[in-house]
């Protein structure tokens, strides 16, 4: 498989060990029920270009919550803390191979590319507990608590049921990711000071930022309504519509992610105005 990322090994152990953690209680796609050949080519291609890209997203995912469990122990978090992440990082795992089979079977996942600079985290000399903080409140309470809305959405709009099964899959531990990030947050903002939370704010903008832009694909002002979102037609290989995806992002930040923020001292809403000014090039820090 021509990918971006490491599948597969030829030895006994690291391959039974992978099975065993990844195929655990849960239902395996029927693949076989997966037929490109009976569908348009475009929609085809979109769908095996969005697959292709959510494969390296998750990629990234995993690459974020091993650099995170890392530096764990430096905040002297308890253990289970760590036991939890550990899980977290399996599960993207899985959501790596799914999402990479996924478009293998749509076409092949020609354009999935991780840059050198994607496989690690820039540390910037943050102490551990900003670094904790900073990717706690930007993968986890932004980006995996927006995921459980979207994935709600495209669940609703998949039609196709092998990838029903993959979405099914990727929703169940997206909750849980959402569960155990605001448990992490609850750990780690209340040790910042006030002027830590002002700067986790300032960089929590960049996060929203790149967030609505993926999700939304333009930034909405605040007060503006939620877009409309037509109802499916047709085969739907797990691509929601961008009003859909819109609706169900802008949802997640009005009743989760920024009063969340909040309750726990980031001044969260000042964040989401400062997005507005942030350049698309410096989304990505």
């Amino acid at each position: 498989m021509n990918t971006a990322f490491p599948l597969g090994t030829t030895e006994r152990l690291f391959a039974t060990l992978h099975r065993r953690f990844l195929d655990r209680h849960y239902p395996a796609p029927p693949w076989d029920r997966l037929d490109p050949a009976s569908l348009p080519p475009a929609d085809v291609e979109i769908a095996r270009q969005a697959w292709a890209a959510r494969a390296v997203a998750e990629y990234r995912s995993m690459i974020v919550f091993g650099e995170l469990i890392a530096r764990f122990a430096e905040l002297r978090l308890p253990l289970e803390v760590t036991t939890a992440a550990s899980r977290l990082l399996q599960d993207e795992a899985r959501h790596t191979e799914l999402c990479a089979r996924a478009a293998e079977a749509l076409g092949g996942n020609h354009g999935a590319t991780l840059a050198p600079s994607d496989l690690q985290l820039p540390r910037n000399g943050l102490p551990a507990h900003l670094f904790v903080a900073r990717w706690t409140a930007s993968m986890f309470c932004v980006g995996e608590s927006a995921s459980v809305g979207i994935l709600d959405v495209l669940q609703q709009h998949t039609t196709d049921p092998c990838l029903q099964v993959v979405v099914g899959t990727l929703l169940r531990d997206e909750i849980l990711h959402d569960r155990f990030g605001w448990a992490l947050a609850r750990l780690v903002f209340p040790r910042l000071t006030e002027d830590e939370r002002d700067w986790l704010a300032a960089d929590l903008a960049f996060s929203l930022a790149h967030y609505d832009r993926i999700h939304a694909g333009a930034s909405r002002a605040d007060g503006d309504p939620l877009p409309d979102a037509p109802p499916p037609s047709g085969p739907n290989l797990g691509i929601p519509s961008r009003p859909a995806a819109a609706r169900a992002f802008y949802e997640r930040i009005d009743r989760v992610i920024l009063p969340s923020f909040a309750a726990l001292g980031v001044p969260a809403y000042e964040a989401w105005a400062l997005r507005l000014e942030v350049p698309a090039q410096a989304e990505d820090r």
